[in-house]
Order: C-alpha cells, then sequence, then structure tokens
C-alpha cells in the first residue's frame, strides 16, 4: 500500500473537518501528517509490519492518534472516520472546495441553496448568473469563480501555487538542516507568485556544492533522479512535481536569484538593455567586459 494512499486519507479528513468548521488545531494536525507521510522514504505497511504501531508513532508529526487510523487502514483497508464524513457530504464535494475561490464555507452555501455538488453544476450556475443573488456571492465573486474552474482544469500536469508552495516549503525545510548551505531560496514561477507551477526551482549558496548535490537526490520526498552534476542536479517528487537546484557562489546569488526568477521574456528584456550599455548580465552577474561589477544579493 502506497504512502500517498495514507496521505489522500489524512488529507481528505482535514478537508472534510474544515467544512464541518472542527477545531482548527486537529485540522493543522492532519495536514502536517499527511505532508510528512508523502516524503517518508520507507513505507507505511513495511514500517507497520517491523515495528508495530509504536514505530508509526515515531514518525514526526503522527503519534499516537493518528498512528491508530493508519494501522486500521492497514488492518482493515479502510479509516471509519474518513468514511462517516464522507457520508456527511455528497460525492464530488471535495472537488468543490479545490476549486480556488470557493472554500468550504461558499461550497457549503452552494450546496444549501442551489444543491451544486459538482464542478460541472457549478459552472452551469455560475454562467447563468444564478450564484450573484445569493448572501456574500455576487458578480465579482461569480467571476473568480468561473476563474477558479478555468484554472483547475488548466493544472492538470501542472500543480496549484498553494501546492506547490507547501513541497517547496518542506524542499528548504529539509535543506536547511545542512551546515553547508548558507543562503537558500525558491525561484522560479513560485517565487513570482503564477496560480499554476510546472516544477521547483531552488538556488542555494554554499562552498561545498557536491554535498548539497548528494543530499538532495537523497531526500525522502524524492521518486526519481533525473540528473545529477556539481552545481545542478533535477529529481522528480513522490507527488510528480519536478524539482531543479541549483548552487551559487555568493557573489553570483543576487544575480542568480534574479535570472532564475525572471520569466524567459523578461530575462531577454534585461539582456537587450544591458547590452544597450556595453553591459552582460546572465546568472553570474552583470560584467563590464571581462569584471564583474554587480551581482551579490542587495
Amino acid at each position: 500500500m502506497e504512502n500517498q494512499e495514507f496521505a489522500k486519507i489524512f488529507w481528505q479528513i482535514a478537508d472534510f473537518l474544515e467544512l464541518k468548521n472542527d477545531n482548527p488545531f486537529k485540522i493543522r494536525a492532519y495536514r502536517r501528517a499527511a505532508q510528512v507521510i508523502e516524503s517518508l522514504s520507507h513505507n507505511l505497511t513495511d514500517l507497520y509490519q517491523a515495528g508495530g504501531i509504536k514505530a508509526l508513532e515515531e514518525i514526526p508529526d503522527v503519534g499516537a492518534h493518528l498512528a491508530q487510523k493508519i494501522e486500521e487502514k492497514i488492518k482493515t483497508g479502510r479509516v471509519k472516520v474518513r468514511d462517516q464524513l464522507a457520508k456527511e457530504f455528497p460525492k464530488e464535494f471535495l472537488e468543490l472546495i479545490n476549486i480556488p475561490s470557493v472554500g468550504p464555507k461558499t461550497a457549503i452555501l452552494l450546496y444549501k441553496k442551489l444543491k451544486i455538488d459538482t464542478i460541472n453544476k457549478l459552472e452551469k450556475f455560475a454562467k447563468s448568473g444564478a450564484l450573484n443573488e445569493l448572501p456574500g456571492l455576487g458578480a465579482k465573486k461569480t467571476e473568480n469563480i468561473l476563474r477558479g474552474i478555468k484554472l483547475k482544469k488548466k493544472s492538470r500536469g501542472r500543480f496549484l501555487l498553494d501546492d506547490a508552495t507547501a513541497h517547496a516549503e518542506l524542499l528548504v525545510h529539509e535543506l536547511k538542516k545542512l551546515k553547508e548551505v548558507q543562503k537558500i531560496l525558491p525561484c522560479g514561477s513560485l517565487r513570482r507568485g503564477q496560480e499554476t507551477i510546472g516544477d521547483l526551482d531552488i538556488l542555494i549558496v554554499s562552498s561545498k556544492p557536491e554535498a548539497v548535490m548528494d543530499y538532495f537526490v537523497k531526500l525522502p520526498a524524492v521518486q526519481a533522479i533525473l540528473s545529477k552534476g556539481g552545481t545542478k542536479s533535477s529529481v522528480v517528487l513522490k507527488n510528480g512535481l519536478q524539482a531543479d537546484l541549483r548552487v551559487v557562489a555568493e557573489k553570483s546569488f543576487g544575480s542568480a536569484a534574479h535570472y532564475f526568477t525572471g520569466s524567459k521574456d523578461h530575462n531577454i528584456a534585461i539582456r537587450i538593455i544591458a547590452q544597450k550599455r556595453d553591459l552582460k548580465v546572465s546568472e553570474y552577474g552583470v560584467f563590464r567586459g571581462q569584471k564583474q561589477i554587480a551581482g551579490r544579493q542587495p
């Protein structure tokens, strides 16, 4: 049984509890555990078979209560609390709350007032203008919901900003444990705040890049190694998201952060401006001839 299946159950329980306006600490506990389980290098079933429930309790952010839920799933194939919560809501309800601009409270309102329980129904009612009459919605909110539905459809094969941010934070948290890491910054479309993310770009300053690369490709969240080099490595995480890591010198960190954050068109425009001033701009710095005149982080 894959760890992703256990994590998915915990994510769902957290979403159902949020719909019920339950204890926020309980909701966060399920979500933290789901994140940890997704990044584990060992199969939960194997851990349980080797060390019983005590082995599960020792997993960070799991503890005794949630370990019992994992044990229940292993033994029975189900988690009773998840099934009980699911019965309180329409079958496709979780899809609704994951649409940007909807959320639990709006989803409950839509169901109670208009019996909307699927994305297709939501899109139909939104286009008809029926949502505009509901309390707290209106034309602007309806417009945002339609945009969220479009974004959800568009994001297949990509990751929504919130999801990508959560996985980037997990990688940053792990990499910061290395004493060889002096600075670290997520870049790319994540740093630009794009609605959907194709992959993660993480920039690091270190005088020992080989040690950083060795550590990065062996992280528990990594499913496959696409490439591994002295200053750049690419991996695929267990959730399918690609993550690229680059190590640069301190003197180039500012330029690298700018370069790997900017879009292709942005970087081309910057190079054109630089050329007009007899300068050269790259991820390594700003140069006049062979001399670097800028590039450090301000």
